[in-house]
């Protein structure tokens, strides 16, 4: 055996040998060196010593023969060496990345396939009981209002333990049915003492609570199939109740960033609306339809933002978890105002009035240029990620737009009074109504 450096002819027959699957022990003969040599320099191009091809017509072919013995002053062309190496090693590192790509979209396919029959398994039945008649003509002398009721951050499923927020945090289905139904009657109750042509009713997203919590972990868990399923049987009553009360009804709606699909670590920039919300919406815009509520029309576009033109104000719906930055998000909303404002102006279009977001779990209107930025509360109150801020009482925002002045008056209302009555307000299927109760 010599102990000469390695040529680059030599990498060549090394490597040659060991793609056509010959081991470490039969190279070394056929070059003439120790396998600890050979295995060594295996190693150092990249690869692994095991075999990679056990085909057995490469086993029993014949060992080709040893080439003449090189010189042990042989000089070896480095930068030949290196250059292969690195393409030995990139070509392996497309193959790992190939490998890595296929595991991704078996695993994609797979959550894919278990949501969709989730959905099949629990989505069967559509909420019961009702019959729509048009509300009755306002008598009122005042003139007409929109109003504008936002509706974010439900997160229907999540279930929050008090001992897990020193009893500060409490949130469960039951309490979101009581919340859904008080929110329902303090809205009528506003509306009703007002003269309102339209209510335009904005969903701001993170309706379902997803499964991005830790709460997935325990028995408590609602599956987000039946999270759908619960939200549709609330929330289709509650627009239900409100068009007894007003003329005409819009409902627009984006998407959040709790209802994005399994394996998703942030929301995507292009088909944000590829998400549980928006589900939950095309949901109840079916059943709307198809329930005879004439006077409820779903807008059905698809964005991350929504610009809603009402009489001569224009509002911009979105979630808001990319408005970031300042004190109560003050920094993001400036930006969001800045770059919404060149955005339209370099359209042609007129700026924005009114911003409204979701997202922040706090109630807040801040004045803005020709309007305001509205951030709407949640459902849920204190949680555990809400242990870390300024706490903030669950709340949802009701305002109202006059034609001329814009937005005179802003109601928030506290859902922390509400109470579940018994029997439950809404008429649930008894598989959601079992769900009900055991948080009761």
């Amino acid at each position: 055996m010599n102990a000469s450096r390695w040529t680059g002819e030599d990498v060549e027959r090394i490597l040659g040998l060991y793609e056509r699957g010959y081991p470490s022990r039969e190279i070394a003969e056929m070059l003439g060196r120790t396998e600890a040599s050979v295995r060594y320099k295996i190693l150092s191009l990249g690869f692994s010593t095991r075999r990679l091809v056990c085909d057995s017509s490469v086993q029993s072919a014949p060992l080709p023969m040893p080439g003449p013995e090189p010189t042990v002053g042989r000089a070896s062309d480095p930068t030949e060496e290196t250059l292969l190496r690195a393409r030995r090693e990139l070509e392996l590192g497309e193959r790992r990345k190939e490998e890595r790509e296929k595991v991704e979209d078996a695993k994609r396919e797979i959550l894919e396939e278990r949501i969709v029959d989730e959905f099949r398994r629990t989505l069967c039945d559509l909420p019961r009981g009702f019959a729509f008649s048009p509300p009755p003509q306002s008598t009122n002398a005042a003139t007409p209002l929109t109003a504008v009721l936002v509706v974010s951050d439900a997160h229907i499923g999540q279930v929050i333990d008090p001992d897990e927020t020193e009893g500060l945090g409490n949130y469960n289905p039951a309490i979101s049915l009581a919340r859904i139904r008080h929110l329902e009657l303090e809205a009528i109750r506003i509306l009703r003492e007002r003269s309102v042509e339209k209510l335009l009713l904005l969903f701001g997203g993170d309706i379902l609570h997803g499964q991005l919590g830790h709460t997935l972990e325990d028995d408590l868990t609602v599956p987000i199939a039946l999270q759908a399923d619960l939200a549709l049987n609330l929330f289709f009553p509650f627009v239900w109740g409100l068009s007894k009360v007003v003329p005409r009804i819009e409902i627009h709606g984006v998407a959040g960033n709790h209802g994005r699909w399994p394996g998703m670590r942030k929301m995507p920039t292009d088909r944000r609306w590829s998400n549980l919300d928006t589900i939950f919406y095309g949901s109840l815009s079916a059943v709307c339809l198809h329930s005879g509520l004439s006077n409820v029309a779903f807008d059905e576009r698809i964005s991350s933002r929504r610009q809603i033109d009402t009489g001569k104000f224009r509002l911009q719906l979105l979630h808001g978890d990319e408005v970031r930055g300042g004190n109560f998000c003050s920094g993001g909303m400036n930006r969001e105002v800045h770059n919404s404002t060149l955005r339209n102006v370099q359209a042609g279009r007129e700026a924005i009035d009114y911003y409204i977001m979701g997202d922040k779990h706090f109630s807040a209107s801040v004045p803005y240029g020709t309007g305001a930025f509205v951030v709407n509360g949640s459902f849920v109150g204190v949680d555990g990620f809400g242990m870390n801020f300024l706490p903030a009482p669950p709340a949802q925002t009701l305002f109202f737009l006059h034609p001329q002045h814009g937005k005179t008056e802003t109601h928030e209302i506290r859902l922390s009074p509400a109470r579940l009555s018994s029997p439950p307000p809404y008429n649930l299927k008894p598989s959601l109504e079992a769900l009900v109760r055991k948080y009761l």
